[in-house]
């Protein structure tokens, strides 16, 4: 019995597993890289001008220019609130 399971019931485990691993990294990078829009904090008024940004854990920051002036763009951490401090990254492109 202990042959039967390590000959056939192992290999076909470790294949499982290493599949399941595969797909649930590739999910997480993917997760990682779906556009976000972000906003640009203007003096008094927050949130005000949206951009195109991403939410990843690395990168270059999500910049924009606006008006002549190079601003860093937020995201919402919570999208009923209107308050921009989530740090996004630049866009792949």
């Amino acid at each position: 019995m202990k042959t039967i399971f390590a000959k056939r019931v192992m290999p076909a485990f470790a294949v499982m597993a290493a599949v399941m691993g595969a797909f649930a990294f590739e999910r997480a990078e993917a997760t990682a890289m779906v556009p976000e829009t972000g906003w640009i904090n203007l003096p008094g008024e927050p949130c005000e001008v949206p951009v195109q940004c991403d939410f990843r854990p690395s990168g270059p920051l999500c910049t924009a220019t606006y008006e002549g002036t190079s601003h860093v763009a937020k995201g919402k951490s919570n999208p009923a609130v209107n308050i921009c401090d989530k740090t996004l990254r630049m866009p792949l492109n």
